[in-house]
């Protein structure tokens, strides 16, 4: 006797069609029919996020009220529970973890059960850590809809997903998505479909879509299918049912390792993010800003000074909207991203003065005690040297030949922007240097009246620019760069733009040319060229900056035998190009800046790199960890899959590491990379197939745009070159502000972790009490031994699991935690601090 387990349910959007006020609206409506009919006969309904429960309980307490009893009787089960169901692939990890436990004390707080179903019904595939996220975060099964590998094929519908560190969690994967029941006409043949992948006799049978309302005749149909059915079993029932089935009849099940990310996705995801760039840049350095701000408020807080807890959340919960499923891809209608804007000026704002705050206690700064100091503070557990800004406010006697000094040494430095007053003095400037700060603390550097002259260690003649660690050239023509390793040997080819037709919509890039419509190194539509417009070297005390100016045109004279004539006349120019190639002397990295201006819709830009390798091996970060491309794939067709922050390519004894903050590095084939800058659409769905055809005109991106971007050259492979820590620094940047009065203490390091391939991902307070959770994972796949170094407060360390719950005692000697930690493995620990 097979069984079938109808679940009814709605995917709620918090937005993307319609507004998030539409969507509460429609999802009431939905919701006062379940519980009607609920009360009125055998009916069960799910519900995903907490968001829509909380928005619920403000907006309509009577509803809430019969929603919470229903959850009592079983009659509902929340499934998921994170707070807004995130996009599983490009979010930073700590995020993902965040949804999911806000969620869950939310859950448990109303209602108070915990949920044991991952309910993935919506995501654009699911990262290879998720199966240790969500077994440390309280779940059991997982339900998904998308994603399903090409090893596990359409064979089954159950098997063991394996995240990177072994853990596994038992999966089902919906081979007709989560509308696999909605036709209520159509159980025959949906039933003979799913029956055959099942491998137990138990079937579950999705009963609902995004915003589909609850069907009166469902229970009728059910007891028809009884009646009419001797060798099957139909309940309205929920996933929780289905699987405590499941477990007590299942036999062994194939496993599998890895990303859930099918060949479908690859052909859609990349495209998805690869629209509304500049909405995603601005999001990652809103999510890197509130990290770093959160864990120094921690760290303040683990010398004793207060944190602020109820900002903090604030902040959270508007980073939490940000991650969405449909607005972190940015594949909704323009409405909605508004207040996507909104959130991420208002995160700006209060990561900024949050980390101000912190580092200002940390220092015990006296106000109005005089002083000249610019505090630097870096989020990282390392000591880091980097490149930092900040905006200065200067005194009298105050020139351009002011310096900078920590201590008895002086630092070199650059004055980037100068303010003068009326009578010509400097009043304010921003001050660019090379600043060394310890591991998850701050360092003071004071301003001083003189500098002393020093020679820069950067070299350039003509065109050649020669530092400690390479030689690159830009060329003046076309804007492309070309870097030499010391030996001679050339490394690194490309920062070309390239332009192609876009006639595609938010969810797929189409073109029906073959070919670009033009590129910096030459080819494209005969009539269109670019023009180059300024090359400039530009040498100061620290760094070396080769900008370059170009425009794309559509129309350029003579159209023909352009190579003997050479172009006389351009017309309709469409994008203005800037791009800057930044190098130190003392960092070993080369840092990009493109600024594009566009006046043309309905095209794709993309940047390309060559790596000047002949059959790389490819690597590239994910949530937690990291994931090896198949080689032989990258060589052959090629692989389109967005990074989190880096992709590294090695080949022999040498290896490059592309960096990335918010920009999409999404296309990688043999020795090339792309970048992809921008996807010019103006529709929703071009087709009507991913969603409704709505006009989307803030997706032309037309106007200024602005991306970061960088290259480390390394020798050996990613591991020696520590590249998880390398993309960490250009992410979790060095902090710099002036302070308003005389710090007690010009130089502070706290927490520091050991070994190398150990990452401290988050440092907050506690949700339960005023204790700070400390969580780091391992990055190289290899097991070691954790040295963790402790400041004095501390007084004594439970382990917990991702959601701060199941806490066990962890021994300290000396100040210092030792434990052994698996491969790729996440630890959470509680720091419990002296009274």
């Amino acid at each position: 006797m097979k069984t079938i387990y109808l679940t009814p349910h709605t995917h709620y959007d918090v937005v993307w069609a319609f507004t998030k006020e539409d969507y509460l609206q429609i999802h009431e409506l939905i919701l006062r029919k379940a519980v009607e009919m609920i009360r009125n006969c055998g009916y069960k309904f799910l519900v995903e996020q907490a968001f829509l429960l909380e928005q619920i309980e403000q907006r309509d307490p009577e509803l809430f009220s019969a929603i919470r009893e229903a959850i009592a009787q079983g009659k509902i089960e929340i499934v998921d529970g994170q707070y807004i169901m995130a996009d599983p692939m490009i979010p930073d990890g700590e995020v993902l973890v965040r949804e999911i436990m806000t969620g869950k004390r939310y859950i448990k707080e109303k209602f108070g059960v915990d949920v044991p179903v991952a309910w993935a019904s919506d995501g654009f595939g699911l990262n290879a850590q998720l199966p240790q996220i969500y077994k440390k975060c309280g779940y059991r099964w997982l339900a998904f809809r998308r994603g399903l590998p090409s090893t596990i094929g359409y064979r089954v519908s159950e098997f063991l997903w394996e995240g990177l560190d072994g853990t596994q969690i038992l999966s089902h994967w919906m081979p007709l998505g989560y509308r696999a029941g909605m036709d209520l006409e159509k159980w025959e043949e949906t039933f003979a479909k799913l029956s055959a992948l099942a491998t137990t006799d138990n079937i579950l049978m999705p009963c609902g879509s995004g915003g589909v309302p609850p069907q009166d005749r469902t229970p009728d149909k059910v007891d028809e299918w009884n009646q009419n059915h001797e060798n099957s079993r139909m309940v309205i029932a929920t996933p929780r049912e289905f699987f405590e089935s499941f477990e007590r009849d299942r036999n062994t099940l194939a496993t599998y390792r890895g990303e859930l990310y099918s060949p479908d996705l690859e052909n859609i995801f990349p495209d998805v993010v690869s629209t509304r760039t500049s909405l995603k840049v601005a999001i990652k350095e809103s999510e890197n800003s509130l990290l770093m701000a959160e864990r120094l408020a921690a760290v303040a807080r683990l010398q004793g000074e207060p944190y602020p807890a109820e900002r903090m959340q604030s902040m959270w919960k508007k980073m939490l909207f940000l991650a969405h499923h449909d607005v972190m891809p940015s594949c909704g209608i323009d409405e909605i991203y508004e207040e996507a804007w909104e959130y991420i000026a208002d995160l700006k704002k209060d990561s900024q003065e949050v980390t101000a705050q912190a580092v200002c206690s940390l220092a015990q700064v006296k106000k109005d005690a005089g002083g000249a100091g610019i505090v630097v503070a870096n989020p990282n557990d390392w000591e880091v040297t980097s490149w930092v800004e900040a905006d200065v406010v200067l005194g009298e006697g105050y020139t351009e030949e002011s310096g900078l000094r920590f201590r008895d040494q002086e630092i070199p430095c650059e004055i980037l922007n100068l303010d003068r007053g009326k009578d010509g003095a400097l009043r304010r400037c921003r001050l660019g240097f090379i600043a060394t700060v310890p591991p998850t603390g701050y360092r003071v550097f004071r301003l001083t009246e003189k500098k002393e002259p020093r020679q820069n260690r950067i070299e350039f003649r003509d065109r050649r620019v020669t530092t400690p660690y390479f030689d690159l050239e830009v060329n003046p023509e076309n804007g492309i760069l070309q870097v030499w390793n010391k030996e001679g040997r050339q490394i690194l080819r490309g920062n070309e733009i390239v332009i192609d037709e876009e006639i595609g919509d938010l969810y797929f890039h189409h073109s029906r040319l073959d070919h670009p419509i033009g590129s910096e190194s030459g080819g494209g539509i005969r009539f269109a060229a670019f023009k180059p417009e300024e090359f400039k070297i530009e040498q100061g005390p620290v760094r070396t900056v080769i900008t370059f100016k170009d425009a794309f045109y559509c129309l350029r004279w003579p159209y023909y035998l352009t190579e003997y004539f050479g172009p006389q006349i351009y017309r309709h120019k469409t994008v203005d190009i800037t791009k800057q190639v930044i190098v130190y002397e003392n960092l070993p990295r080369i840092d990009f800046v493109t600024t594009l201006h566009l006046q043309q819709s309905h095209v794709r830009i993309r940047l390309k790199f060559d790596t000047c390798m002949v059959a790389p091996k490819y690597t590239r970060q994910t949530q937690f960890g990291v994931i090896d491309l198949p080689h032989s794939r990258t060589l052959a067709e090629g692989v389109k899959a967005p990074s989190l922050s880096w992709v590294n390519g090695e080949e022999g004894d040498r290896g490059l590491a592309f960096l990335s903050c918010g920009v999409p590095i999404n296309d990688i084939h043999a020795g090339e990379i792309y970048y992809t800058l921008l996807r010019s659409v103006s529709v929703l769905s071009a087709d009507g197939s991913s969603g409704p055809l709505v006009p989307t005109p803030g997706a032309q991106e037309l106007g200024n745009h602005s991306y970061v971007y960088s290259v480390y050259p390394h020798e050996g492979d990613w591991k020696k070159a520590g590249i998880h820590r390398r993309a960490s620094e250009f992410n979790h940047r060095l902090f710099a502000f002036q302070m308003d009065g005389e710090a007690a203490k010009d130089e502070l390091g706290t927490l520091t972790l050991e070994p190398s391939n150990l990452i401290i991902s988050s440092l907050k307070k506690a949700e339960a009490d005023d204790s700070v959770i400390l969580r780091f994972y391992e990055t190289h796949g290899k097991a070691c031994r954790t040295v963790l170094t402790l400041p004095p407060q501390v007084q004594g360390v439970l382990s917990t699991n991702l959601i701060e719950q199941e806490e066990r005692q962890a021994p300290i000697r000396d100040g210092k935690l030792e434990i052994d930690v698996g491969p790729f493995e996440i630890v959470t620990l509680k720091l419990l601090l002296e009274e």
